[in-house]
Protein backbone atom coordinates (compact mmCIF):
# COMPACT_ATOMS: atom_id res chain seq x y z
CA UNK A 1 0.00 0.00 0.00
CA UNK A 2 1.31 3.60 -0.77
CA UNK A 3 -0.58 6.92 -0.72
CA UNK A 4 -1.85 9.72 2.39
CA UNK A 5 -4.62 8.47 4.88
CA UNK A 6 -6.48 11.33 6.07
CA UNK A 7 -6.97 9.51 9.80
CA UNK A 8 -9.59 11.78 11.02
CA UNK A 9 -11.56 11.34 8.39
CA UNK A 10 -10.64 7.47 8.31
CA UNK A 11 -12.05 6.78 11.69
CA UNK A 12 -14.69 9.54 12.02
CA UNK A 13 -16.90 7.75 8.84
CA UNK A 14 -16.71 4.13 11.20
CA UNK A 15 -17.70 4.99 14.38
CA UNK A 16 -18.15 1.27 15.47
CA UNK A 17 -14.18 0.74 14.86
CA UNK A 18 -12.47 -1.03 17.41
CA UNK A 19 -8.52 -1.63 15.93
CA UNK A 20 -6.62 -0.28 13.44
CA UNK A 21 -2.95 -1.39 12.39
CA UNK A 22 -1.51 0.82 9.24
CA UNK A 23 2.18 0.00 10.36
CA UNK A 24 4.51 -0.20 7.81
CA UNK A 25 2.25 -0.07 4.72
CA UNK A 26 4.04 2.71 2.97
CA UNK A 27 1.04 5.05 3.88
CA UNK A 28 1.55 8.33 5.26
CA UNK A 29 -1.04 9.48 7.51
CA UNK A 30 -2.09 12.66 8.02
CA UNK A 31 -4.51 14.56 10.77
CA UNK A 32 -5.98 17.64 10.38
CA UNK A 33 -5.53 18.67 14.56
CA UNK A 34 -9.01 18.79 15.21
CA UNK A 35 -11.03 16.37 17.13
CA UNK A 36 -13.73 13.95 15.82
CA UNK A 37 -15.93 11.78 16.60
CA UNK A 38 -13.94 8.07 17.38
CA UNK A 39 -15.78 5.23 19.13
CA UNK A 40 -15.38 5.17 22.83
CA UNK A 41 -14.72 1.49 23.00
CA UNK A 42 -11.55 1.98 20.75
CA UNK A 43 -9.07 -0.32 22.01
CA UNK A 44 -6.29 -0.53 19.61
CA UNK A 45 -4.62 1.83 17.39
CA UNK A 46 -0.89 1.24 15.56
CA UNK A 47 0.69 3.21 13.13
CA UNK A 48 4.19 2.59 13.40
CA UNK A 49 6.11 4.39 10.33
CA UNK A 50 3.35 5.95 8.43
CA UNK A 51 5.42 9.55 8.55
CA UNK A 52 3.48 11.05 11.56
CA UNK A 53 4.72 14.98 12.33
CA UNK A 54 2.67 15.21 15.50
CA UNK A 55 0.67 13.18 18.16
CA UNK A 56 -3.59 13.31 16.49
CA UNK A 57 -5.26 15.05 19.40
CA UNK A 58 -8.92 13.44 18.60
CA UNK A 59 -6.52 10.99 20.64
CA UNK A 60 -7.40 12.12 23.80
CA UNK A 61 -11.23 10.71 23.33
CA UNK A 62 -10.01 7.17 23.58
CA UNK A 63 -10.67 6.54 27.03
CA UNK A 64 -10.48 2.55 26.46
CA UNK A 65 -7.42 2.48 24.39
CA UNK A 66 -4.90 -0.48 25.41
CA UNK A 67 -2.39 -0.22 22.55
CA UNK A 68 -1.01 2.77 21.03
CA UNK A 69 1.70 2.36 18.65
CA UNK A 70 3.52 5.28 17.23
CA UNK A 71 7.04 4.43 16.48
CA UNK A 72 9.10 4.92 13.75
CA UNK A 73 7.56 8.13 12.58
CA UNK A 74 8.68 11.94 12.53
CA UNK A 75 7.02 13.24 15.74
CA UNK A 76 9.30 16.09 17.16
CA UNK A 77 9.85 18.16 20.12
CA UNK A 78 8.17 17.77 23.45
CA UNK A 79 5.10 15.72 24.16
CA UNK A 80 1.70 18.00 25.30
CA UNK A 81 0.54 16.90 28.78
CA UNK A 82 -2.69 16.12 27.16
CA UNK A 83 -1.27 13.17 25.65
CA UNK A 84 -0.67 12.01 29.54
CA UNK A 85 -4.68 11.65 29.40
CA UNK A 86 -4.87 8.39 26.22
CA UNK A 87 -6.15 5.78 27.02
CA UNK A 88 -7.54 7.07 30.56
CA UNK A 89 -6.29 4.07 33.10
CA UNK A 90 -6.82 1.26 30.23
CA UNK A 91 -3.19 1.50 28.32
CA UNK A 92 -1.01 -0.85 28.88
CA UNK A 93 1.16 -0.61 25.63
CA UNK A 94 2.90 2.65 24.76
CA UNK A 95 5.44 2.82 21.71
CA UNK A 96 6.91 6.08 20.77
CA UNK A 97 10.21 4.66 19.99
CA UNK A 98 12.39 5.72 16.72
CA UNK A 99 11.52 9.30 16.96
CA UNK A 100 12.99 13.01 17.69
CA UNK A 101 10.89 13.29 20.94
CA UNK A 102 12.62 15.69 23.46
CA UNK A 103 9.91 15.93 26.72
CA UNK A 104 7.16 13.51 28.08
CA UNK A 105 4.29 14.34 30.19
CA UNK A 106 3.45 11.64 33.01
CA UNK A 107 1.21 9.25 31.33
CA UNK A 108 -1.77 8.73 34.03
CA UNK A 109 -2.40 4.52 33.20
CA UNK A 110 -1.30 2.24 36.39
CA UNK A 111 -1.95 -0.49 34.20
CA UNK A 112 1.07 0.44 31.73
CA UNK A 113 3.09 -2.65 31.10
CA UNK A 114 5.00 -2.03 28.28
CA UNK A 115 6.58 1.05 27.79
CA UNK A 116 9.33 1.74 24.44
CA UNK A 117 10.85 5.31 24.49
CA UNK A 118 13.95 4.07 23.13
CA UNK A 119 15.75 6.01 19.97
CA UNK A 120 14.71 9.52 20.39
CA UNK A 121 16.64 12.07 21.79
CA UNK A 122 14.87 12.65 25.31
CA UNK A 123 16.54 14.81 27.55
CA UNK A 124 17.04 15.27 31.50
CA UNK A 125 17.35 13.03 34.25
CA UNK A 126 15.19 9.31 34.91
CA UNK A 127 11.76 10.06 34.38
CA UNK A 128 10.21 9.60 38.06
CA UNK A 129 6.68 9.14 37.44
CA UNK A 130 8.19 5.28 35.60
CA UNK A 131 8.53 4.13 39.18
CA UNK A 132 4.64 4.79 39.77
CA UNK A 133 4.06 2.32 37.06
CA UNK A 134 3.73 -0.84 39.46
CA UNK A 135 2.73 -3.34 37.09
CA UNK A 136 5.24 -2.35 34.04
CA UNK A 137 7.14 -5.59 32.62
CA UNK A 138 9.14 -4.16 29.87
CA UNK A 139 11.21 -0.84 29.78
CA UNK A 140 13.35 0.81 27.24
CA UNK A 141 14.70 4.04 27.13
CA UNK A 142 18.08 3.12 25.85
CA UNK A 143 19.74 6.19 22.79
CA UNK A 144 18.43 9.22 24.41
CA UNK A 145 20.24 11.74 26.19
CA UNK A 146 19.08 10.70 29.89
CA UNK A 147 21.63 11.61 32.42
CA UNK A 148 21.45 11.57 36.05
CA UNK A 149 21.52 8.77 38.14
CA UNK A 150 18.58 5.65 38.16
CA UNK A 151 16.95 6.71 40.61
CA UNK A 152 15.81 4.53 44.00
CA UNK A 153 12.16 4.51 43.50
CA UNK A 154 12.96 1.94 40.70
CA UNK A 155 12.26 -0.50 43.90
CA UNK A 156 8.70 -0.16 43.20
CA UNK A 157 8.38 -1.98 40.26
CA UNK A 158 11.05 -4.68 40.86
CA UNK A 159 8.54 -7.13 41.79
CA UNK A 160 7.19 -6.94 37.96
CA UNK A 161 10.30 -5.56 36.00
CA UNK A 162 11.13 -8.75 33.11
CA UNK A 163 13.50 -5.89 31.02
CA UNK A 164 15.22 -2.98 31.76
CA UNK A 165 16.93 -1.06 28.97
CA UNK A 166 18.80 1.88 29.77
CA UNK A 167 22.09 1.79 27.36
CA UNK A 168 23.43 4.19 25.50
CA UNK A 169 22.77 7.60 27.90
CA UNK A 170 24.59 9.68 29.82
CA UNK A 171 23.42 7.92 33.11
CA UNK A 172 26.27 7.85 35.85
CA UNK A 173 26.45 6.55 39.59
CA UNK A 174 27.23 3.10 41.27
CA UNK A 175 25.53 0.03 40.25
CA UNK A 176 22.00 0.38 40.90
CA UNK A 177 21.70 -1.77 44.22
CA UNK A 178 17.99 -1.91 43.43
CA UNK A 179 18.01 -3.84 40.62
CA UNK A 180 19.58 -7.08 42.43
CA UNK A 181 15.95 -6.86 43.87
CA UNK A 182 14.32 -8.01 40.88
CA UNK A 183 13.32 -11.38 40.80
CA UNK A 184 11.74 -11.22 37.74
CA UNK A 185 14.05 -9.30 35.80
CA UNK A 186 15.29 -11.39 32.46
CA UNK A 187 16.80 -8.67 30.57
CA UNK A 188 19.74 -6.08 31.84
CA UNK A 189 21.14 -4.17 29.46
CA UNK A 190 23.32 -0.77 30.91
CA UNK A 191 26.02 -0.38 28.59
CA UNK A 192 27.72 3.03 27.37
CA UNK A 193 26.72 5.18 30.18
CA UNK A 194 29.02 6.35 33.01
CA UNK A 195 28.62 3.97 35.68
CA UNK A 196 31.22 3.78 37.97
CA UNK A 197 32.86 1.40 41.04
CA UNK A 198 32.66 -2.02 42.16
CA UNK A 199 29.66 -3.90 41.12
CA UNK A 200 28.27 -5.53 44.10
CA UNK A 201 27.87 -9.12 45.25
CA UNK A 202 24.36 -9.17 45.44
CA UNK A 203 24.49 -9.04 41.53
CA UNK A 204 25.55 -12.29 41.92
CA UNK A 205 22.18 -13.54 43.30
CA UNK A 206 20.13 -12.85 40.26
CA UNK A 207 21.97 -14.45 37.93
CA UNK A 208 19.52 -17.47 38.63
CA UNK A 209 17.15 -15.91 36.70
CA UNK A 210 18.93 -13.28 34.46
CA UNK A 211 18.82 -14.78 31.29
CA UNK A 212 20.95 -11.69 29.41
CA UNK A 213 22.96 -8.95 31.09
CA UNK A 214 25.33 -6.27 29.03
CA UNK A 215 27.45 -3.66 30.83
CA UNK A 216 30.01 -3.51 28.54
CA UNK A 217 31.50 0.20 28.38
CA UNK A 218 31.05 1.60 31.36
CA UNK A 219 33.90 2.44 34.25
CA UNK A 220 33.89 -0.34 36.47
CA UNK A 221 36.42 -1.85 38.42
CA UNK A 222 37.35 -4.51 40.81
CA UNK A 223 36.66 -7.94 40.26
CA UNK A 224 34.02 -9.87 38.56
CA UNK A 225 31.41 -11.22 41.01
CA UNK A 226 31.26 -14.71 41.75
CA UNK A 227 28.22 -16.23 40.65
CA UNK A 228 26.04 -17.48 43.92
CA UNK A 229 23.44 -20.69 44.51
CA UNK A 230 23.47 -23.82 42.73
CA UNK A 231 22.77 -22.48 39.04
CA UNK A 232 22.56 -19.43 36.53
CA UNK A 233 20.47 -19.27 33.93
CA UNK A 234 23.01 -16.20 32.14
CA UNK A 235 22.64 -17.24 28.06
CA UNK A 236 24.75 -13.41 27.39
CA UNK A 237 27.08 -12.19 29.44
CA UNK A 238 29.29 -9.01 28.42
CA UNK A 239 31.20 -6.65 30.49
CA UNK A 240 33.92 -5.52 28.00
CA UNK A 241 34.86 -2.03 27.72
CA UNK A 242 35.50 -1.69 31.65
CA UNK A 243 38.18 -1.76 34.15
CA UNK A 244 37.60 -5.43 35.64
CA UNK A 245 40.83 -6.91 36.99
CA UNK A 246 41.67 -10.48 38.49
CA UNK A 247 41.14 -14.01 37.09
CA UNK A 248 37.89 -14.68 35.21
CA UNK A 249 36.11 -16.45 37.43
CA UNK A 250 35.58 -20.12 37.64
CA UNK A 251 32.57 -19.72 39.11
CA UNK A 252 31.04 -19.10 35.46
CA UNK A 253 31.11 -23.13 34.96
CA UNK A 254 27.62 -22.77 36.73
CA UNK A 255 26.38 -21.02 33.89
CA UNK A 256 25.62 -23.87 31.63
CA UNK A 257 23.58 -22.04 28.96
CA UNK A 258 25.83 -19.40 28.69
CA UNK A 259 26.19 -18.88 24.65
CA UNK A 260 28.07 -15.43 24.54
CA UNK A 261 30.93 -14.60 26.75
CA UNK A 262 32.31 -10.82 26.52
CA UNK A 263 35.06 -9.67 28.82
CA UNK A 264 36.85 -8.12 26.12
CA UNK A 265 39.01 -4.48 26.76
CA UNK A 266 39.43 -5.41 30.68
CA UNK A 267 42.28 -5.71 32.51
CA UNK A 268 41.91 -9.41 33.39
CA UNK A 269 44.86 -11.51 34.23
CA UNK A 270 45.86 -15.02 34.80
CA UNK A 271 45.87 -17.88 32.02
CA UNK A 272 43.78 -19.05 28.94
CA UNK A 273 40.87 -19.85 31.41
CA UNK A 274 40.67 -23.69 28.97
CA UNK A 275 37.82 -24.82 31.40
CA UNK A 276 35.65 -23.20 29.78
CA UNK A 277 36.05 -25.29 26.90
CA UNK A 278 34.51 -28.42 28.54
CA UNK A 279 32.19 -27.02 31.47
CA UNK A 280 30.43 -24.48 28.85
CA UNK A 281 29.20 -26.78 25.50
CA UNK A 282 27.02 -24.27 24.70
CA UNK A 283 29.00 -21.30 24.11
CA UNK A 284 28.95 -19.84 20.85
CA UNK A 285 31.20 -16.67 21.21
CA UNK A 286 34.39 -15.93 23.29
CA UNK A 287 36.06 -12.64 23.52
CA UNK A 288 38.95 -11.89 25.77
CA UNK A 289 40.69 -9.29 23.27
CA UNK A 290 42.75 -6.52 25.07
CA UNK A 291 43.06 -8.31 28.28
CA UNK A 292 46.48 -8.66 30.07
CA UNK A 293 45.91 -12.59 30.08
CA UNK A 294 49.37 -14.34 29.51
CA UNK A 295 51.26 -17.44 29.65
CA UNK A 296 51.13 -20.60 26.77
CA UNK A 297 47.99 -22.24 26.08
CA UNK A 298 48.13 -25.85 27.07
CA UNK A 299 47.90 -28.67 25.24
CA UNK A 300 44.26 -30.18 26.43
CA UNK A 301 44.11 -33.92 27.39
CA UNK A 302 42.55 -36.19 25.23
CA UNK A 303 39.61 -36.89 26.60
CA UNK A 304 38.71 -33.01 26.88
CA UNK A 305 36.49 -31.61 24.24
CA UNK A 306 36.66 -28.30 24.00
CA UNK A 307 34.86 -25.89 22.45
CA UNK A 308 32.39 -28.16 20.41
CA UNK A 309 29.94 -25.20 19.32
CA UNK A 310 32.42 -22.16 19.46
CA UNK A 311 31.85 -20.12 16.02
CA UNK A 312 33.88 -17.17 17.49
CA UNK A 313 36.89 -16.98 19.36
CA UNK A 314 38.88 -13.68 20.36
CA UNK A 315 41.88 -13.73 22.68
CA UNK A 316 43.91 -11.02 20.61
CA UNK A 317 46.50 -8.22 21.99
CA UNK A 318 46.83 -10.28 25.26
CA UNK A 319 50.58 -11.59 25.98
CA UNK A 320 50.08 -15.23 25.24
CA UNK A 321 53.23 -17.21 23.86
CA UNK A 322 54.29 -20.38 22.78
CA UNK A 323 53.15 -22.77 20.42
CA UNK A 324 49.65 -22.58 19.39
CA UNK A 325 48.26 -26.22 20.06
CA UNK A 326 46.53 -27.24 17.19
CA UNK A 327 44.07 -29.63 19.20
CA UNK A 328 41.92 -26.90 20.39
CA UNK A 329 40.81 -26.48 16.30
CA UNK A 330 40.45 -30.45 16.21
CA UNK A 331 36.97 -30.26 18.74
CA UNK A 332 35.99 -26.86 17.04
CA UNK A 333 33.16 -28.86 15.53
CA UNK A 334 30.22 -26.40 14.75
CA UNK A 335 32.62 -24.46 12.38
CA UNK A 336 34.23 -27.50 10.20
CA UNK A 337 31.16 -28.54 7.93
CA UNK A 338 29.82 -25.70 6.20
CA UNK A 339 26.25 -27.46 5.50
CA UNK A 340 25.91 -28.70 8.78
CA UNK A 341 26.30 -25.20 10.44
CA UNK A 342 23.37 -24.08 13.04
CA UNK A 343 20.41 -21.89 11.58
CA UNK A 344 20.93 -18.10 11.41
CA UNK A 345 20.23 -16.23 15.06
CA UNK A 346 20.79 -12.53 15.14
CA UNK A 347 22.43 -11.52 18.24
CA UNK A 348 20.32 -7.99 18.24
CA UNK A 349 22.81 -4.20 19.03
CA UNK A 350 26.03 -6.50 19.77
CA UNK A 351 28.93 -6.17 16.99
CA UNK A 352 32.24 -8.07 16.74
CA UNK A 353 35.55 -6.23 15.42
CA UNK A 354 37.51 -8.15 13.23
CA UNK A 355 41.12 -6.67 11.72
CA UNK A 356 38.91 -2.83 12.26
CA UNK A 357 35.62 -4.09 10.57
CA UNK A 358 32.22 -3.78 12.51
CA UNK A 359 30.28 -6.69 11.50
CA UNK A 360 27.33 -8.04 13.51
CA UNK A 361 27.53 -11.24 15.34
CA UNK A 362 25.51 -14.30 13.35
CA UNK A 363 25.65 -18.25 14.44
CA UNK A 364 26.84 -18.17 11.12
CA UNK A 365 29.17 -15.76 11.00
CA UNK A 366 32.32 -17.46 12.56
CA UNK A 367 36.42 -16.09 12.69
CA UNK A 368 39.30 -16.54 15.01
CA UNK A 369 41.05 -13.90 16.03
CA UNK A 370 44.35 -14.66 17.93
CA UNK A 371 46.40 -11.89 16.69
CA UNK A 372 48.83 -9.41 19.04
CA UNK A 373 50.20 -12.24 21.23
CA UNK A 374 53.15 -13.83 20.61
CA UNK A 375 52.63 -16.80 19.77
CA UNK A 376 55.32 -19.34 18.01
CA UNK A 377 56.37 -22.20 15.83
CA UNK A 378 53.92 -23.08 12.74
CA UNK A 379 50.87 -22.30 12.19
CA UNK A 380 49.04 -25.53 13.24
CA UNK A 381 47.39 -26.99 9.68
CA UNK A 382 44.20 -28.79 11.36
CA UNK A 383 42.96 -25.19 10.84
CA UNK A 384 42.32 -26.03 7.57
CA UNK A 385 39.46 -28.07 8.92
CA UNK A 386 37.44 -25.28 10.01
CA UNK A 387 35.55 -25.64 6.14
CA UNK A 388 32.83 -22.62 7.57
CA UNK A 389 35.68 -20.41 8.93
CA UNK A 390 35.19 -16.26 7.50
CA UNK A 391 37.54 -14.71 9.71
CA UNK A 392 41.00 -15.43 10.65
CA UNK A 393 43.69 -13.43 11.83
CA UNK A 394 47.23 -14.67 13.26
CA UNK A 395 48.76 -11.40 12.60
CA UNK A 396 51.54 -9.36 14.50
CA UNK A 397 52.83 -12.86 16.09
CA UNK A 398 56.00 -14.95 15.87
CA UNK A 399 54.83 -17.68 13.31
CA UNK A 400 57.10 -19.56 11.32
CA UNK A 401 57.76 -21.89 8.45
CA UNK A 402 55.10 -22.20 5.15
CA UNK A 403 51.79 -21.08 4.74
CA UNK A 404 49.88 -23.92 5.19
CA UNK A 405 48.79 -25.28 1.90
CA UNK A 406 45.56 -26.32 3.89
CA UNK A 407 44.06 -23.06 4.37
CA UNK A 408 43.40 -23.34 0.83
CA UNK A 409 40.79 -25.60 1.97
CA UNK A 410 38.66 -22.62 3.97
CA UNK A 411 36.06 -21.94 0.94
CA UNK A 412 34.24 -19.23 3.15
CA UNK A 413 36.76 -17.10 4.26
CA UNK A 414 36.38 -13.74 3.69
CA UNK A 415 39.71 -12.18 5.22
CA UNK A 416 42.90 -13.88 5.78
CA UNK A 417 45.06 -11.87 7.88
CA UNK A 418 48.69 -13.33 8.41
CA UNK A 419 50.61 -10.05 8.23
CA UNK A 420 53.81 -9.16 10.93
CA UNK A 421 55.16 -12.78 11.87
CA UNK A 422 57.94 -14.76 10.20
CA UNK A 423 56.55 -16.62 8.17
CA UNK A 424 58.82 -18.17 4.69
CA UNK A 425 58.79 -19.94 1.22
CA UNK A 426 56.07 -19.08 -1.37
CA UNK A 427 52.82 -17.98 -1.59
CA UNK A 428 50.71 -21.02 -2.39
CA UNK A 429 48.62 -21.26 -5.46
CA UNK A 430 45.74 -23.02 -3.30
CA UNK A 431 44.87 -19.68 -1.92
CA UNK A 432 43.47 -18.55 -5.46
CA UNK A 433 40.80 -20.88 -5.08
CA UNK A 434 39.36 -19.26 -2.36
CA UNK A 435 35.93 -18.26 -4.14
CA UNK A 436 34.74 -15.50 -1.59
CA UNK A 437 38.33 -13.72 -0.14
CA UNK A 438 37.95 -10.68 -0.21
CA UNK A 439 40.96 -9.26 2.15
CA UNK A 440 43.90 -10.43 2.51
CA UNK A 441 47.30 -8.96 4.46
CA UNK A 442 50.44 -11.36 4.40
CA UNK A 443 52.60 -8.01 5.07
CA UNK A 444 55.64 -7.92 7.00
CA UNK A 445 57.03 -11.36 6.60
CA UNK A 446 59.93 -13.36 4.56
CA UNK A 447 57.78 -14.83 2.05
CA UNK A 448 59.32 -15.30 -1.73
CA UNK A 449 59.03 -16.21 -4.73
CA UNK A 450 56.37 -15.09 -7.72
CA UNK A 451 53.05 -13.72 -6.48
CA UNK A 452 50.30 -15.93 -7.45
CA UNK A 453 47.61 -14.81 -10.37
CA UNK A 454 43.89 -15.50 -11.04
CA UNK A 455 40.35 -14.91 -9.36
CA UNK A 456 40.67 -12.98 -5.92
CA UNK A 457 44.17 -12.68 -5.86
CA UNK A 458 43.93 -10.49 -9.18
CA UNK A 459 41.50 -7.99 -7.09
CA UNK A 460 44.68 -7.48 -4.19
CA UNK A 461 46.38 -4.16 -3.73
CA UNK A 462 49.82 -4.19 -3.41
CA UNK A 463 49.78 -3.35 -0.01
CA UNK A 464 48.90 -6.60 0.46
CA UNK A 465 52.88 -8.06 -0.37
CA UNK A 466 54.69 -5.51 1.03
CA UNK A 467 57.52 -5.91 3.88
CA UNK A 468 58.38 -9.15 1.55
CA UNK A 469 61.56 -8.45 -0.16
CA UNK A 470 61.54 -11.98 -1.95
CA UNK A 471 58.22 -11.45 -3.25
CA UNK A 472 57.78 -10.55 -7.12
CA UNK A 473 55.18 -9.89 -9.85
CA UNK A 474 51.89 -7.95 -10.05
CA UNK A 475 50.55 -6.38 -8.15
CA UNK A 476 53.63 -4.96 -7.22
CA UNK A 477 55.46 -2.05 -8.86
CA UNK A 478 56.69 -3.41 -12.50
CA UNK A 479 60.51 -3.20 -11.35
CA UNK A 480 60.07 -5.99 -9.13
CA UNK A 481 60.33 -8.01 -12.00
CA UNK A 482 60.31 -12.02 -11.96
CA UNK A 483 62.52 -12.86 -14.48
CA UNK A 484 64.93 -14.97 -12.32
CA UNK A 485 62.20 -16.55 -10.82
CA UNK A 486 59.67 -19.31 -12.12
CA UNK A 487 56.65 -18.42 -14.39
CA UNK A 488 52.79 -19.31 -12.85
CA UNK A 489 52.14 -22.85 -11.48
CA UNK A 490 50.56 -25.46 -13.14
CA UNK A 491 48.42 -28.47 -11.50
CA UNK A 492 49.27 -32.00 -12.71
CA UNK A 493 46.96 -34.76 -12.49
CA UNK A 494 47.96 -36.01 -9.23
CA UNK A 495 47.44 -32.85 -7.59
CA UNK A 496 51.31 -32.14 -7.25
CA UNK A 497 51.55 -27.86 -8.19
CA UNK A 498 55.16 -27.49 -10.75
CA UNK A 499 56.57 -24.67 -11.93
CA UNK A 500 56.50 -24.70 -16.15
CA UNK A 501 59.28 -22.86 -16.58
CA UNK A 502 62.28 -24.90 -14.66
CA UNK A 503 60.34 -27.69 -16.72
CA UNK A 504 60.68 -26.14 -20.18
CA UNK A 505 64.18 -25.37 -19.13
CA UNK A 506 65.30 -28.86 -18.11
CA UNK A 507 63.25 -29.84 -21.70
CA UNK A 508 65.66 -27.17 -23.78
CA UNK A 509 68.68 -28.77 -22.09
CA UNK A 510 67.50 -32.07 -22.74
CA UNK A 511 66.99 -31.66 -26.12
CA UNK A 512 70.09 -30.22 -26.38
CA UNK A 513 72.10 -32.61 -25.43
CA UNK A 514 70.08 -35.48 -27.10
CA UNK A 515 71.07 -33.54 -29.93
CA UNK A 516 74.62 -33.44 -29.27
CA UNK A 517 75.12 -36.60 -28.64
CA UNK A 518 72.75 -38.02 -31.48
CA UNK A 519 74.82 -36.14 -33.73
CA UNK A 520 77.99 -38.00 -32.55
CA UNK A 521 76.57 -41.07 -32.35
CA UNK A 522 75.40 -41.53 -36.20
CA UNK A 523 78.64 -39.95 -36.89
CA UNK A 524 80.16 -43.03 -35.91
CA UNK A 525 77.95 -45.35 -37.40
CA UNK A 526 76.45 -46.53 -33.74
CA UNK A 527 73.07 -45.63 -34.28
CA UNK A 528 72.04 -47.00 -30.59
CA UNK A 529 70.57 -43.83 -28.92
CA UNK A 530 66.80 -43.96 -30.54
CA UNK A 531 65.59 -47.17 -28.45
CA UNK A 532 62.55 -45.72 -26.68
CA UNK A 533 60.60 -43.26 -26.42
CA UNK A 534 59.00 -41.08 -23.64
CA UNK A 535 55.66 -39.08 -23.89
CA UNK A 536 54.69 -36.65 -21.74
CA UNK A 537 51.37 -34.98 -21.16
CA UNK A 538 50.90 -31.63 -19.74
CA UNK A 539 47.40 -31.80 -17.34
CA UNK A 540 45.74 -28.38 -16.59
CA UNK A 541 43.40 -27.94 -13.89
CA UNK A 542 40.18 -25.53 -14.44
CA UNK A 543 37.98 -24.00 -11.77
CA UNK A 544 34.99 -22.23 -12.04
CA UNK A 545 34.95 -18.34 -11.69
CA UNK A 546 35.03 -16.87 -8.58
CA UNK A 547 32.60 -14.49 -7.45
CA UNK A 548 34.07 -11.78 -4.96
CA UNK A 549 32.39 -10.77 -2.35
CA UNK A 550 33.26 -7.12 -1.19
CA UNK A 551 33.60 -6.72 2.61
CA UNK A 552 34.90 -3.28 4.13
CA UNK A 553 37.55 -4.29 6.66
CA UNK A 554 40.23 -2.07 8.04
CA UNK A 555 43.74 -2.77 9.19
CA UNK A 556 43.77 -2.97 12.99
CA UNK A 557 45.53 0.46 14.49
Amino acid sequence: MIGVTELDILLSSLPKLEAVDLSYNGLSVVTRNDAHYVNPDFSVLSLASCSLTVIPPFLCAMKKLHILDLSGNRISGHIPAWAGEIGGNNLSYLDLSDNSIIGLPEFRSDRLQHLYLQSNIIQGPFPQWICVKRHLKYLDISNNNITGIVPNCLQNISSSLVSLYIQSNMIQGPFPITICNMASLLYLFMSNNSFHGVLPECLGNITSSLAMMDLGDNNFHGNIPKVYGGYCELVWLILNGNKFEGEVPRSLAKCQSLKLLDLGNNQLNGTFPRWLGYQLEKLQVLILRSNSLQGTIETPAATEFLFPSLHILDISNNSFVGRLPGEYFETFNAIKDVDKGPKTEFISGLYYYYIGAREPILTTISGIDLSSNKFEGEIPKVIGNLKSLRLLNLSHNNFIGQIPHALGNLFDIKALDLSWNRLEGEIHQSLTKLPFLAVLNLSQNHLVGRIPEGHQFNTFAEDTYYGNPGLCGLPLPTHIHCKHLSSPQVETKGGVWIYMEPVMLGLGCGTLLGLVWGYRMLSTGRPKWFNEIADARGHTHTRRKNRKHGVHVRKRT
